[in-house]
Parts: C-alpha cells; structure tokens; sequence
C-alpha cells in the first residue's frame, strides 16, 4: 500500500513538473513571443497585429509596411491569396542581453512549388517583456 502511495505521489510530481515546463513556454517568454510574432507576421500576414511584439528597427519596418500596403489591403482578394505557411523554430541562442532565435518557414502559395526560409528574430527583454527588435528572413538551402 505505501508502494502505490509512493508511486502514485511520484507520478503526480511528474505530472505537475510538465504542466510547470508547459507554463515556462508561454506567452512572455522570448520563445513564446517569438511565436506570436512569427504568427502573426508571416501566417496571418498582419503587420498591425505582429507590431505588438515589436520595438526598434523591426517596429519602424513593420510601420513602414504598413504605409506601403494600406491601399492593398483595402481590396477583398488578399484572403483568397494567401498561402499555407509553416514554421519550426530551428535554433535558440543567446548573446549577451539578447536571444536569436532561428525559424525554419515553409511558405506554400496555391498552384506554386513550396518556398523554404530561415528567419532571424533577435529579441530583447525591455520593462519584464520580450519584444522582437530586429528580423530578418533568408531563401533556405533547397
């Protein structure tokens, strides 16, 4: 009887340290920003909505994006073109205050072969958040 108390004891402290693990990936966390952005960015194609994890040069492109695709977005055929895109995060690493993260993306544009990128998103911590403070995006080795 106390074999199984133990055992179901240690089961439950398992249970409990994944459920913590999960909670360490969330939303504020370099990773978990990243993502968002990653999202929002490339899946959604939402400049506005990616601008929230944003600062410094990488809020000053999206600004300038935005200015520039205003008069597009007006029109009602963007839903219709938009492409089946994918992500993995590749790569995690630090340097000094700041994290990179690398990003392996799979963009699929209907009736067009798969276009494959590396995405750079170097993340800073300001005020207890992430943000992304700069990205930039590259064609992956075919």
């Amino acid at each position: 009887m106390a074999d199984n108390y133990c055992m179901l004891r240690g089961v439950f402290a398992m249970w409990c340290l994944a459920l913590a693990s999960v909670g360490c990936s969330t939303s504020d966390s370099p990773q978990g920003v990243g993502d968002q952005f990653v999202q929002a960015y490339y899946v959604q194609i939402d400049q506005a909505q990616a601008l929230e994890f944003t600062m410094g040069l990488a809020r000053e492109r999206l600004h300038q994006e935005l200015q520039r695709v205003a008069a597009l977005r007006q029109g009602s055929s963007l839903e219709l073109a938009r492409p089946q895109v994918s992500y993995t995060l590749a790569r995690t690493q630090p340097e000094g205050q700041q994290i990179l993260l690398v990003y392996d993306l799979t963009i699929s544009p209907p009736q067009v072969k798969p276009i494959s990128k590396k995405i750079l998103l170097i993340m800073e911590q300001r005020r207890e958040q992430w943000k992304v403070l700069n990205f930039t995006e590259t064609d992956a080795n075919p």
